[in-house]
């Protein structure tokens, strides 16, 4: 190796050898247990989208990671990503509670959701090129798999993947990751949304079709026109099902 060759900034082609008795931990015990975490993730997350737990209801790290057959790093690891994703509630010194949903919540999020998202799509359907029309296809095709598996949570995933292609082709990064960030918040309710229409056989998924449409057309107009009309509808059966759940606790 030259001199130069030794003060590139270029990184190197391989990692070098972990040192016996370092105190960096081994890569390959790093990527197990970050593997670990995500699969804890998605089944913990799985279940609640399902409705095995009900709002409110206490999840202790001892027992999730006996249920498992995990130990209780990544059961921590995964309650924290939930926590942020919106689905838990930290209970100091307990665990965590799945979080309860509100109508006065509901009503504030879709507030924020109707004010950014068809702006989105209005610019993103402006401006959209191939390639976020490809995108758009082939995240519709996964998401009807899903739904035809009754998989919601692959669905929900899907819906995002799918805005995020229109929403990004507005170019305005800043509002793409607010809208993203709103979605946590959000997609309790949307799971709600999902689930029931899933089970009555509803068709949920209505607007992705004109959405595609708009974009290839470049209609602006018409794509802030789904998605307000979307939200809206979205809304409405959510703040159904809620009303309907508190008349059953009551």
């Amino acid at each position: 190796m030259t001199n130069n060759s030794r003060h590139s900034s270029a990184l190197p082609t391989a990692l070098p050898p972990v040192v016996p008795g370092s105190s960096v931990p081994r890569l390959e015990h790093r990527v197990t247990t970050s593997l670990l975490v995500d699969q804890v993730f998605d089944a913990l997350r799985s279940r609640i989208a399902r409705g095995e737990w009900a709002p409110g209801t206490l999840l202790r790290i001892r027992e999730i990671a006996t249920l498992l057959g995990t130990s209780e790093m990544p059961v921590r690891e995964a309650f924290r990503r939930l926590t942020q994703a919106g689905l838990l509630e930290a209970a100091p010194y307990k665990g965590a509670t799945v979080r309860v949903l509100s109508i006065d919540e509901l009503e504030h999020v879709y507030d924020v959701r109707l004010m950014l998202e068809p702006q989105a799509g209005r610019l993103g359907a402006l401006n959209a090129n191939e390639a976020a029309i490809a995108a758009m296809r082939h995240h519709r095709q996964l998401l009807e798999d899903a739904a035809d598996r009754g998989d919601v949570v692959e669905a929900v995933a899907q819906d995002e993947h799918f805005l995020t292609a229109l929403y990004e082709a507005s170019g305005n990064h800043l509002l793409v990751n607010t809208i993203r960030g709103l979605w946590d918040t959000c997609r309790p309710y949307k799971n709600l949304w999902v689930t029931n229409a899933i089970e009555r056989g509803m068709a949920t998924w209505t607007h992705l079709s004109p959405l595609l449409e708009a974009a290839e057309q470049h209609d602006a107009t018409a794509a802030f026109a789904v998605l307000e009309q979307t939200y809206q509808d979205a809304r409405a059966v959510v703040r159904q099902l809620l009303d309907t759940r508190s008349d059953e606790h009551q």
